[in-house]
């Protein structure tokens, strides 16, 4: 609106009708310079001092939970904005209950659209209830804000380049919507509260056993005493559980080869129950998988511990963690076989089953370990697992994520 060639008709039109006393022309040539002022005083200032941010309560959510978004614009200057179109890239997996939304050029993202009017100095707040409908660690943003003059001639484009992320954590389901048991969702395994050796806390030295194994053997007992002495331990009912997870959902180390999602997401949404459901019961319970978080490529290691804020740790490496795997789940097995407390019950969450994972079982006895696998989908193989072993269907599994419960049908 304020080109050369608008400038110029405005003039010659102010010129003429003031040499020519003609009122009309004269003041149409002060409307087109007036407007062309305008025009470029709104174009030059109009994103100027213009803050955007956005919130969303609460920070961290479970799937299947809805939460708020707030997108806020603050005009910090006395030029009013005619109009204003903020554009916030948001994931997919987020569902905008009521807004307007269009797709993005990037892949399994979409735009968030507003156009809106603001005042001098005035603060704008728009709040948007979103459905999360996929467990994860999702940045929101950049953002782009679009503004121009009154007439709408010219406009202004600004990027935000603040990112935000939103965490939401895997389904958790009771044990028995899965299939499990409802009086002992493992078994014997954890059905016995009988007290338990806690090699983390030594009260004193006893004889030595031909039973002991040598990580048992008390030295700076022996040397003192000259005759072989145990360390002894005190006791405990608490059990110990390791949740391995495999995120191997093609079978023979499919690295860099995909993954199957429905598999993988009932894998993780098992391994978040179990850790939730042994929390609850009292347990020492830690989360070993062979996928890797975003701060760095090591996989998943989290020893047993109790407690709430324990569990929540468990579930945000469950919502964080890279599909890809790191390593065979049988070699993760071996590796932490030695590392674990004497007595640990190992609990492997796979749906595929290999060699790798038959040796990582073996290993994991062979240091004293119980060992309990839970098959996911129907396609998994048993055939050479050592029992007890369970199976939580591909339908019941993804019954589940989606919300529906199943426990009136009974297990499987």
């Amino acid at each position: 609106m304020y080109s050369q060639g608008w400038l110029l008709i405005g003039w010659v039109l102010v010129i003429i009708g003031v040499l020519a006393r003609h009122g009309f022309a004269f003041l149409i040539g002060f409307i087109v310079l007036l407007s062309a002022g305008a025009s470029y005083l709104w174009d030059r200032y109009c994103l100027a001092r213009v803050e955007y941010r956005r919130s969303f309560t609460p920070r961290r959510a479970f799937y299947g939970e809805t939460i708020t978004f707030t997108m806020e614009v603050t005009n910090r200057k006395p030029l009013p904005l005619a109009w204003l179109e903020v554009i916030d890239e948001l994931p997919q997996e987020l569902e905008l209950l009521k807004g307007r939304v269009i797709p993005s050029t990037r892949q399994r993202r979409q735009h968030l659209v507003n156009l809106f009017s603001v005042r001098w100095y005035e603060r704008v707040r728009r709040h948007f209830t979103v459905r999360c409908n996929a467990r994860g660690f999702f940045p929101l943003g950049p953002a782009r804000l679009r503004s121009g003059d009154i007439f709408g001639f010219t406009v202004r484009g600004a990027d935000v380049d603040k990112t935000d992320y939103l965490l939401v954590y895997p389904r958790v389901v009771p044990l028995d919507a899965l299939g499990f048991p409802a009086l002992h969702p493992l078994g014997d395994l954890t059905a016995r509260r009988h007290l338990l050796d806690d090699p983390t806390r030594i009260v004193g030295a006893r004889s030595y056993e031909q039973t002991d194994p040598i990580r048992r053997i008390h030295w700076k007992a022996t040397a003192k005493s000259q005759e072989l002495r145990s360390k002894l331990y005190e006791a405990t009912t608490s059990h110990r559980f390791a949740i391995f997870l495999n995120l191997d959902t093609l079978g023979k180390y499919a690295e860099y080869r995909g993954f199957v999602r429905a598999l993988l997401e009932i894998n993780i949404l098992t391994a978040a129950s179990i850790a939730s459901w042994a929390i609850e019961e009292g347990h020492l319970t830690g989360l070993y998988a062979n996928g890797y978080l975003p701060q760095g490529l090591r996989w998943i290691r989290i020893p047993p511990a109790p407690g709430s804020t324990h569990l929540a740790t468990m579930l945000e490496a469950l919502a964080k963690v890279f599909p890809t795997p790191v390593m065979p789940i049988g070699d993760l097995m071996q590796l932490e076989a030695t590392a674990l407390p004497w007595g640990t019950t190992a609990v492997v969450v796979t749906a595929v089953t290999d060699p790798p994972l038959a040796a990582g079982l073996s290993r994991l006895r062979e240091a004293g370990h119980g060992t309990a696998v839970v098959l996911v989908g129907d396609d998994a193989d048993a055939g050479g697992l050592p029992h007890p072993y369970y199976r939580v269907s591909a339908d019941r599994g993804w019954k589940a994520l989606e919300g529906l419960d199943l426990r009136a049908e009974g297990t499987a």
